[in-house]
């Protein structure tokens, strides 16, 4: 009989020991979880940054070909004008 008592003790701590175990891993995955989510956020933040910086690299661009033709059309214009 003592031998039942000792093994049911054992096994009742063993089963609380288990429990702890699974609710440190419980909480593992809840960290890399929100660990994730936040991950996923940045990732998006990154994307709407870039965006925005491939619309401005294409608003520069069109202003440097619109200046570059204003440029032309000043030369030509200027092509007209003779200086004594």
């Amino acid at each position: 009989m003592q031998q039942v008592v000792a093994v049911s003790t054992q096994n009742a701590a063993g089963a609380q020991e288990m429990s702890a175990s699974m609710e440190e891993v419980q909480g593992s995955v809840e960290n890399i979880a929100s660990m994730a989510e936040e991950n996923a956020a940045a990732t998006e933040e990154v994307s709407a940054s870039a965006e925005e910086v491939t619309a401005s690299a294409r608003e520069a661009r069109n202003a440097a070909d619109n200046l570059a033709e204003l440029a032309r059309k000043l030369i030509d214009a200027a092509a007209g004008f003779k200086v004594a």
